[in-house]
This record gives structure tokens, sequence and C-alpha cells, in this order.
């Protein structure tokens, strides 16, 4: 178990960024491009707030909020023609609703600054679990909201630090830090689930390429078992058609040299013809037992195959 472990966890590392990035920005498109179109339809919609806790500004936020819808919804309508990147389609609407959210701090007061706070942090939680990139870019755009809050709320003489942070200003920066901790482990899960479906994906194509490799062997292995049992039918059908011959075509003539040897015994020869009569004899039964043990040797080979 451990040994498979490790393997996956090389596998796993074998992954390079030039094969998880890609990855990583179709996926952080789909988040980046849906946080966009919320931004477009909801921030106008949040002037119902501003109706409530700035009374007498909502006018004037009601033109910041459907400007900083319709420059959200011309990034994402121009994202294709002038390849946006997904990373600046989710910053813009971010970056403009936290300038726009720390705006409303130049005039809120005391009364509605919790409303506010409320309302500041629901666009920290929705970046939180919906933006995906590396903790610079969080970083940077916390740091811009928190400098811009705190420039306007120094122009607002009916607004303390004090009474802002009371009010859930504390909880307002705290949150701002949980959204960046979110966004960043987020980040780093997404990169790994994507590095170890890349992972699986590899190791599925191995195991398909062994697969065919293990097809192929087997195919050659039925292509040589195939021919070496046609070479072995010839061979048997040669040795056949040998033992046949040896039988019946070479043994017939031996057989009747010997009769006619045998013919001759009974004649009177001088003893010349007497020493080539039994030279021929000896010859021939020498020739009739080559030919028996040649059957032999081939009836023996046919018992084994």
């Amino acid at each position: 178990m451990k040994k498979d472990n490790l393997s996956d966890l090389d596998l796993v590392r074998q992954i390079t960024q030039d094969q998880w990035k890609p990855e990583l920005e179709q996926a952080s498109s789909r988040f980046h491009i849906t946080i966009a179109w919320v931004a477009v339809i909801l921030d106008p919609v949040f002037a119902l707030t501003d109706y409530i806790n700035i009374h007498d500004q909502w006018k004037s936020m009601l033109v910041i909020r459907i400007s900083v819808s319709m420059i959200t919804l011309a990034s994402l309508l121009l994202r294709d023609k002038f390849k946006l990147s997904s990373h600046l389609i989710a910053a813009i609407p971010f970056l403009l609703i936290s300038l726009q959210n720390a705006f409303v701090y130049r005039f809120i007061g005391v009364d509605h600054i919790l409303g506010q706070n409320l309302n500041y942090m629901a666009l920290l939680l929705g970046a939180g679990m919906f933006v995906l990139w590396r903790w610079e870019y969080s970083a940077v755009m916390i740091l811009v909201s928190a400098l811009a809050t705190g420039f306007f709320l120094s122009l607002n003489p009916a607004l303390s630090v004090n009474q802002f942070s009371v009010n859930g200003g504390l909880l307002l920066a705290a949150m701002g830090l949980f959204a960046g901790v979110l966004i960043q482990t987020r980040y780093n899960l997404v990169i790994k689930e994507i590095r170890a479906r890349l992972a699986l994906k590899a190791s599925n194509e191995a195991i398909r390429l062994q697969a065919q490799e293990i097809k192929h062997i087997n195919e050659n292995l039925e292509r040589l078992v195939h021919e070496r049992t046609s070479e072995l039918e010839n061979k048997n059908k040669a040795l056949e058609e040998a033992a046949f011959i040896n039988a019946h075509k070479l043994r017939s003539p031996v057989a009747s040299i010997l009769g006619l040897v045998s013919l001759f015994k009974d004649q009177p020869l001088n003893k010349e013809l007497q020493t080539i009569n039994s030279h021929l004899q000896v010859s021939a039964e020498k020739l009739d037992g080559i030919v028996s043990s040649i059957t032999e040797a081939i009836e023996r080979g046919d018992k084994k195959t």
C-alpha cells in the first residue's frame, strides 16, 4: 500500500506547471466570470441599502453602482476580443466595488455603519468563495481596500475610527484576512485536484498503452504459434511421405534384390559368381537394415509428436 501511495505521489509530482496551469485557468475562468456576472446584476440592487444608510447620497451612489456594473459588463463582453485574463475579469468588479464601498464611509453616519460593514463583509465573503488566484493578488486588493476605507473615513467628521471599529470595523478587518486565507486555500486545493486528475489521466493513458502493447505481443505470439504449427504440420506430412516411400517404394526393390540373391544360391555358379552373389546379399541385407531403421525412426517420431 505504501509503495502504491509513493508511486501515486511521484505521478502527481511529475505534473509540471505548464501542464496544470491551463487547467487552472479554465477552472478559475468559470468562477471569475460567474462572480463578474453576479456583480453586474447585484451591485445596482444594493442601491437599496444606500437608500437606507446614506439617504441623501443614494442617487449619487446609484450612478456609481451602475457605472461599476457597466464597466464590469464591458470587460465581460470584450473579454474574447482583447483576450482579457479571467483574473482581470474578477479583479475589476472586486476592486471597483471595494472602492465604491470605501467611498460610502465618506458620508455614512454612526447609526448605519454596522449595516455598511456587513455589506462590505458580503463582498469579501463572495470573493473568498469564487476568486481563484495567488495570494499576492489578494494582498494587493485587501491593501487597496483598507487604504481607501481609511482615507474616506478620515474625510468623514461624523465618524471616528473608534466608532468604526466598534460597529463591525474590526470584524470587517478579520473578514478581509479570512477572505485572503480562504482564497489561497481554495487556490492550493484546486491545483492539487488538477494535478491529481492529470496524474490519473496520465496513468490511465500509460495503462492503455501497456494494454495495446500486450495485445500486440499476444497477436505476434498467436501468429508465431500459427506459423510454427503450420511448419510442424508440413514436416509431419513430409515425414509421412518419407515413411510411405521407405516402407513401400524403397523396401520393395530391396526385397526383390534379396529374393534374386536367394535364387542365385540355388543355381550352379562358379566361385567368382558365388563371391559376387555373397557380397550382393550382404549389401542388400545392410540396405534392408537401413531401410528398417529409417522406418522405425520415423514411427518413433510420429509417436512423440
